[in-house]
């Protein structure tokens, strides 16, 4: 059985508050997105900001309505179960506001699981549990206020295994977190699929962290899916080129609107003016790409062979890096 069944899931929004006799404009934020994941998987929507992976995710809980397609969670139509879905999933949301700041983490916990209907005789238990899993038990009197953001992220995560969830839903999981609080968050997350066989989509712009943690990987990009397998899948359609990174110096943005090559910035130095391009190219092809350079003024500091990466894949199917 399938844990996510998405067929045709779109959404649009007015562009501006419709008034009496004025022309509603509408922006379609995800075009017909389709994709399944399977039970115990980790799945992950990866993509650039303003993909659509967000919108996607708050169909897919019951947060948003579809304007058009279906989808099922659990076997449960998102339209006619909501109430039933909410009960077996949870969401851990972008942002740090789906916590109280003026409770503790323990307030916080307990309230939760009074929403969840946590049996009485397992509630204490299941807060204690889980604040030693995410590693805050000695903090648990300590106001959410006055902790860091990747402590709040870890409280969050605690917060959302409350009701133990079937299927957790991760929204930029890592984003803005320090190092550190990055790597035991997917640490985490590998052992909740691991070893409580949990199912997990997760939304990321990160490809490290897409290629690291997922099973299986959609890009989404403009609201639509354009790519969907494994990691080593998705860069298999890439293996017929040579990968290559280039680092320029005064190089003019424009000119790689006009580049007959696929090449994207990965780094921009404006302190040394230095720019470093990820491209794909044929071996042939490479010292046409370097002279292509150079005659438009960019001075060539050094071209280094790359292993293929999520990055090429975006921009194979792109002509963009997903940073752009």
């Amino acid at each position: 059985m399938w844990a996510i069944e998405a067929e045709g899931l779109k959404k649009s929004y007015p562009k501006k508050i419709p008034l009496p006799f004025r022309k509603v404009e509408w922006v379609e934020a995800v075009k017909g997105v389709s994709f399944k994941v399977r039970k115990g998987e980790l799945f992950g929507l990866l993509g650039p900001n303003g993909a659509g992976k967000t919108t996607t995710i708050k169909m897919l809980t019951t947060l948003l309505e579809p304007s058009g397609g279906t989808a099922r969670v659990l076997g449960l139509d998102i339209r006619k179960d909501a109430r039933k879905i909410r009960r077996r999933i949870n969401l851990v949301a972008e942002g740090e506001r789906t916590l109280y700041w003026r409770l503790s983490a323990y307030e916080n916990l307990k309230y939760f699981a009074r929403i969840y209907y946590v049996p009485k005789r397992e509630e204490k238990e299941r807060i204690e549990s889980l604040l030693k899993l995410v590693g805050l038990w000695e903090r648990r009197n300590d106001l959410v206020m006055n902790f860091s953001r990747g402590m709040k992220q870890r409280l969050a995560i605690a917060k959302a295994l409350i009701n133990d969830p079937e299927v957790l839903f991760l929204d930029e999981p890592t984003l803005g977190l320090d190092v550190q609080s990055a790597i035991f968050v997917r640490e985490f997350v590998k052992r909740l699929v691991k070893e409580e066989g949990k199912t997990v989509l997760l939304t990321t712009h990160y490809m490290a962290e897409a290629e690291e943690l997922c099973d299986r990987i959609a890009i989404i990009d403009h609201g639509r899916i354009i790519a969907m397998d494994t990691p080593g899948g998705l860069k298999r359609l890439v293996k017929d080129q040579e990968t290559v990174e280039i680092r320029v110096r005064e190089l003019k943005p424009q000119i790689l609107e006009e580049s007959p090559f696929s090449m994207a910035v990965i780094e921009d130095d404006a302190s040394t003016r230095t720019v470093r391009l990820r491209a794909q190219v044929d071996e042939e092809d490479l010292p046409r790409l370097v002279e292509w350079l150079v005659k438009r003024g960019a001075k060539v500091l050094s071209v280094e062979k790359m292993e293929p990466t999520l990055e090429d894949v975006f921009i194979k199917l792109t002509g963009r890096g997903l940073r752009d």
